[in-house]
């Protein structure tokens, strides 16, 4: 299931692609996959392609200063922060960061804090998979990119503002159904097709397409995902109840329905898992 038509229909895409401007891959993104491909790659070419483009550093500096990752001491350069990151860290991070900067722009409010969630929920995947000894590929690259078709919906609808309030309260599988009755498409679609315009590896692709599948989290389940993609989706989920439930009071409404096989794919019983939440709940709000 690798082609378009046995993901989404031609003329979804056809339609969406009309009504969504999504632009171009940016060069600077090229530039870094080469050299995360390139076995002989040394921190300082990394460095010389993101300083390049003051916006990227400034950006890359700011979530490496987040409390997740400098903890105690400050990050006060690109280096510093490839240093302490590691090279394919930092090229996950940054794609994130690209893909902020070049979707949105001079955003709105509700823009803005969609992309400080969307890196928080990304920070806490990489330290729950710390936490498991499991790194996945590309689990930080899904963690950012996987909810990005928010971005355009927030800028192509006025009222997707109120339309997150809703799906905020949902479970996983009415999150679809709600933005579909509301706006005729929903982000997941979204941001497949975002995916694939800028050609980024298949299987990104369909784990964006079907992150509100819950079959995604039983590998009993026939799926067009291997098994790692599953497991950098059931991080990157469990990360999302981690943020859902940093305010005292908040909930995560889909969960419940969830959590079992989530965390069984993650590796972790209820106990475990839910002292480490409470614990980065601790390390984020202190």
């Amino acid at each position: 299931m690798s082609s378009d038509q046995a993901l989404i229909s031609t003329a979804e895409r056809d339609k969406l692609l009309k009504n969504l401007v999504i632009p171009p891959r940016p060069t600077v993104l090229d530039s870094l996959l080469k050299l995360r491909n390139d076995p002989n790659v040394n921190w300082q070419q990394i460095s010389q392609v993101i300083e390049s483009d003051v916006a990227l550093s400034a950006a890359l500096l700011k979530a490496a200063n987040s409390p997740l990752i400098a903890r105690t001491r400050t990050i006060g350069s690109v280096s510093q922060a490839i240093n302490i990151l590691g090279s394919k860290n930092v090229v996950s991070l940054i794609s994130g960061l690209v893909l902020r900067s070049r979707l949105t722009g001079d955003a709105p409010p509700a823009i803005e804090q969609f992309w400080e969630r969307a890196m928080l929920i990304a920070q806490i995947s990489k330290a729950l998979c710390n936490q498991t000894l499991q790194t996945p590929e590309d689990c930080q690259t899904y963690a950012l990119f996987h909810a990005c078709g928010i971005a355009l919906m927030l800028m192509r609808y006025k009222k997707f503002t109120r339309t997150l309030q809703l799906i905020d309260l949902a479970t996983d599988d009415r999150i679809p159904k709600i933005e579909q009755e509301l706006h005729g498409t929903s982000h997941e679609v979204v941001g497949y097709l975002v995916a694939r315009t800028w050609n980024m590896p298949e299987t990104l692709c369909s784990a964006i397409l079907l992150q509100f599948d819950p079959a995604v989290y039983d590998l009993d389940s026939e799926m067009p995902l291997d098994e790692s993609t599953r497991r950098a989706m059931a991080i990157t989920r469990a990360a999302t109840y981690v943020w859902r439930t940093l305010t005292p009071g908040n909930q995560d409404a889909g969960w419940e329905h969830i959590k079992d096989n989530v965390l069984g794919m993650i590796g972790l019983d209820e106990t475990e898992f839910e002292d480490w939440a409470d614990h980065m709940h601790h390390q984020l709000t202190a």
